[in-house]
């Protein structure tokens, strides 16, 4: 089938930045403990008049002010994510035109988590060798802040607002290959309850808890069975996929759930500290745009090249997962 290219990469952070100094002062807990725990020392929370796609819109136009011609190509735009502006019509149909986009565009909304970007990647790829678009414009966003319970200082520690957007081609010459899972008898493992229309928010329950969007639970626990349980098996089977070993790989992407799992992963698959990315310190976890922007950071820091070969996984509430080969 071939291959794709990310092309360009830009993301945006919104400017309530939360350190944990400032939820040691909220909690009474001790900031490097938190940082121990999580990996994190800061994360960015939006407030309500600024919401995901205002977000995302950001780091799009981030693209075309450094790419304009872009922005007449796009012929598809995908938006993965949590926190639309609607229930109808589609948030990408509004971004479309608030970009300026091509009226020739395809628009879709994807409301997907950790594994969105993988999700996003792979339906690009469908849509690329369909003969249905030829350039992408691939955008994740989320607002966890949103739906986090002003107590919970776990959850609060642990996620960040942010968004995303990339640019999608065909890459001529080269083969990627995709593996994709769902298992939803774990979708209780991390939920946003009272969000929509499935037992939906009482007036009761609004005046008591304040949270006009839902409220997000976790089990910590679960969750980190469930990645450990899922990715290894993942890792190994992409890369058979690929027709590739790790020893082929230059640089591994791992969506950045949180500090301590990476690096269990990373030892148990062997595989070096230098090419592999695990650094949340001043994001948090960004949901479906951790990937993204760990991409991105890492090209600017000089440990992602052009030309590398990087193996991409993606994996959380659902549970879903799913993880691809891509030249760089």
């Amino acid at each position: 089938m071939g291959g794709i290219s990310i092309t360009n990469i830009e993301y945006f952070l919104p400017e309530g930045c939360i350190t944990n100094e400032d939820l040691a002062a909220k909690f009474g807990s001790n900031p490097d403990e938190t940082f121990k725990k999580t990996g994190v020392r800061k994360r960015f929370h939006t407030h309500i008049d600024f919401i995901m796609s205002d977000m995302a819109f950001e780091a799009a136009e981030k693209i075309f002010a450094k790419t304009p011609e872009l922005r007449e190509k796009i012929d598809a735009l995908i938006l993965v994510g949590h926190g639309y502006d609607y229930k109808a019509p589609i948030t990408s149909a509004l971004l479309q035109n608030r970009l300026g986009l091509s009226k020739n565009c395809l628009a879709i909304d994807m409301p997907h988590g950790c594994s969105g970007y993988m999700n996003g990647l792979g339906v690009s790829k469908g849509l690329l060798y369909g003969g249905l678009a030829k350039t992408i414009l691939l955008m994740t966003g989320d607002t966890p802040s949103y739906v986090i319970h002003p107590e919970n200082e776990e959850l609060l520690a642990i996620f960040g607002d942010s968004a995303t957007a990339s640019i999608i081609s065909l890459k001529e010459g080269v083969e990627n290959q995709f593996i994709y899972g769902t298992d939803g008898a774990g979708a209780e493992s991390l939920m946003v309850k009272r969000s929509s229309s499935r037992k939906a928010a009482t007036a009761d329950w609004l005046n008591e808890t304040g949270l006009l969007n839902g409220q997000m639970e976790m089990k910590s626990t679960e969750i980190f069975t469930f990645a450990l349980r899922t990715v290894l098996p993942l890792t190994k089977d992409i890369l058979e996929k690929n027709q590739v070993t790790l020893a082929d790989i230059d640089f591994v992407v791992f969506h950045q759930a949180n500090t301590f799992l990476l690096e269990v992963l990373r030892k148990r698959l062997k595989i070096e500290k230098e090419k592999f990315f695990n650094d949340i310190e001043n994001t948090g976890n960004t949901v479906a745009s951790s990937i993204p922007i760990a991409l991105k950071t890492a090209e600017e820091r000089g440990q992602l090249k052009r030309g590398m070969k990087v193996l991409l996984a993606g994996f959380g509430l659902g549970y879903t997962w799913g993880a691809t080969v891509i030249e760089y």
